[in-house]
């Protein structure tokens, strides 16, 4: 079973985000933040995202606020500029072709709503069989509980799952579960937060995962 991250593996989604995350400062009274700021505050759900880029000594309550607005403001724009990252679209459906009972899905600290959206939008149908946000009663990463609810949906032990992944919350909620991760070098989240967490693998891109995929693939039985 293969087992994805969304935001900055499967997809470019930061300038929405980012549109969405300076709406909802603005409608608060809090100062803009550029992509780069976004960029590390993302990968451990929307409120800890607002949490990180409100003015600092904001009340939970005024981080709460802010969230609420962000969660309306950020599904209307979700799908705006988002795409599929190079090279994800031609390994999903390699996978497909050389696997038809292969079990893929994707496993995102990003809330339901807009994780729904953008696989209607891409149409991940084609290749995802569930998509579980962070928001759901089964926690988000790096609690396990909906990895380990994936894996028994799709009947897959851990030596038969592996995460793909470009962030801590990944490397961590695989190592909790006990299965391999592959990093995707990259992505969002801050790069530092990283270090002391293992991973079997390390790729630039999809394109170097595909050409390692022999080695890579998780094996039955």
């Amino acid at each position: 079973m293969l087992v994805y991250d969304l935001d900055g593996t499967l997809f470019e989604t930061l300038p929405d985000l980012c549109t969405a995350v300076n709406l909802s400062l603005a409608a608060h009274d809090h100062p803009q933040k550029s992509l780069d700021e976004v960029r590390k505050a993302i990968g451990d759900g929307a409120r800890i995202l607002i949490a990180r880029l409100v003015q600092p000594g904001s009340s939970d309550s005024e981080i709460d606020a802010v969230w609420e607005t962000f969660r309306v403001e950020y599904l209307k724009v979700c799908a705006d500029s988002s795409f599929l990252l190079p090279g994800v679209e031609e390994f999903l459906e390699s996978r497909r072709q050389d696997f038809p009972g292969r079990f893929q899905a994707i496993l995102t600290n990003k809330p339901q709503a807009p994780s729904d959206a953008l696989a209607v939008r891409f149409k991940m149908e084609r290749w995802i069989g569930r998509v579980v946000g962070g928001d759901t009663p089964l926690g988000k990463k790096p609690e396990t509980g909906g990895l380990l609810d994936l894996m028994t949906w799709a009947g897959a032990a851990p030596e038969q799952t592996l995460m793909i992944g470009d962030g801590p919350a990944d490397l961590a909620v695989a190592q909790n579960a006990g299965v391999k991760c592959v990093l995707v070098e990259g992505g969002y989240g801050n790069p530092q937060e990283l270090e002391g967490r293992p991973w079997a693998w390390k790729v630039a891109n999809f394109a170097e995962l595909a050409a390692l995929w022999i080695e890579i693939e998780p094996r039955n039985g």
